[in-house]
């Protein structure tokens, strides 16, 4: 295939194709070498400016859930020190975790070198990719669970979500994402804490399936470069600004503890009906029945039927039987679905080959623009 012909592709018949592979390889083959002198010179910087408690902007690994629900792992750069888990809360914290290089290869997305050069052995060794370069970036499996708990709370779309379970579990993961060149991911703040942030992630991740080009991906690689101009004279303004006057630690609030009928178990049993059919938990496939505590997780499932999103082609969002289920009986709604299942028996879903993209019939609902980025999230205590 020629670049004329390759031009003419759009949706599933680029992502499929030969020609996107090749592509892909030629832009990491020119940069890889970049990205290694670039991470060298971060790291020489971060030795004369970080001080002892600094990053070591070493190479680390972290697990991502990708195509048949499988666990790989993703390269990354330690640009912060202290529980990985736990969320940055103010720019004082943030200073007291990071080095000034480390702030640097944050704001350039250096963090993300890595990734793109263990692709590129991958690639010249004859392996599959395991990465693309525009698509949707893979999550965890905390992160999973938050968009579940969302779309059982009714801040995501049904159909929207349901698109996104099955492609996140079918197309390979990506270094870069339609919604952070051109959705305004970083004007959210808190990042995935936020409402506006998840519903942009799934609305771009599932219109760029349709959408997908090679212009499209062309202009989403320069928007991305821009991006990094701009964060980076952003990132010379602040610590300009912070070296004169060091930002003051916020004030300590008590949080009141308040009982939440969406538990992890209530969340994972609802959920479990949006996921693709091999990744449902044993239950709902009729293998197993649940325990009483699975049970008891759909009796609680049960009482919040109505804060479920609206039904779908006159059907409700969850199907009914979720009594039967708590009643014993096999081949209903299951307990703590996919991921609660998983987690509490150690089972885990048959591995299923990937399907090709032009074999699958898209159904999935005109994606729209998320709203703009609010300038306060009621969640912001919890922003990383």
């Amino acid at each position: 295939m020629n670049r004329r012909e390759a031009k003419r592709l759009v949706g599933t018949a680029w992502l499929d194709s030969d020609y996107r592979t090749q592509w892909e390889t030629r832009i990491m083959r020119r940069r890889v070498p970049l990205y290694r002198l670039g991470i060298g010179a971060l790291r020489a910087l971060n030795r004369l400016t970080g001080g002892p408690n600094r990053p070591s902007l070493k190479v680390t690994q972290w697990n991502r859930v990708g195509p048949n629900g499988e666990t790989f792992v993703m390269h990354k750069l330690e640009t912060m020190t202290g529980e990985t888990s736990h969320p940055v809360t103010s720019r004082a914290e943030l200073r007291a975790r990071t080095s000034f290089a480390a702030r640097l290869a944050r704001a350039i997305s250096a963090d993300e070198w890595p990734q793109i050069m263990a692709e590129y052995e991958r690639r010249k060794q004859g392996e599959p990719p395991q990465f693309r370069y525009i698509g949707h970036r893979p999550l965890n499996a905390e992160s999973h669970a938050l968009m579940d708990e969302a779309w059982v709370r009714g801040e995501l779309p049904t159909d929207t979500h349901r698109a996104w379970n099955v492609l996140k579990f079918e197309d390979e993961g990506a270094i870069y994402s339609d919604f952070f060149a051109n959705g305004g991911a970083r004007g959210y703040p808190g990042g995935e804490t936020n409402a506006g942030f998840r519903l942009g992630r799934i609305m771009f991740d599932v219109s760029w399936r349709e959408k997908a080009s090679l212009s499209g991906e062309r202009h989403t690689l320069r928007r991305t470069r821009i991006l990094r101009a701009k964060e980076l004279v952003k990132f010379v303004r602040t610590e300009l600004k912070e070296a004169i006057r060091p930002p003051a630690p916020p004030a300590t609030h008590t949080t009141a503890v308040r009982r939440d009928v969406y538990t992890q178990p209530v969340v994972a049993a609802i959920s479990d009906f949006v996921k693709p059919e091999p990744l449902r938990s044993p239950t709902v496939r009729g293998e197993t029945t649940p325990n009483r505590k699975q049970a008891s997780a759909i009796d609680v499932a049960s009482t919040v039927q109505k804060a479920l999103p609206p039904p779908i082609n006159g059907r409700p969002a969850a199907v009914n039987g979720q009594a039967g289920a708590a009643n014993g009986q096999a081949g209903t709604l299951s307990g703590p679905g996919a991921a609660g299942a998983r987690s509490a028996t150690g089972e885990q879903p048959p591995a299923q080959p990937r399907p090709n993209h032009a074999a699958q019939q898209p159904a999935h609902p005109p994606a729209a623009r998320p709203p703009t980025p609010p300038g306060h999230s009621p969640r912001d205590a919890q922003s990383r």
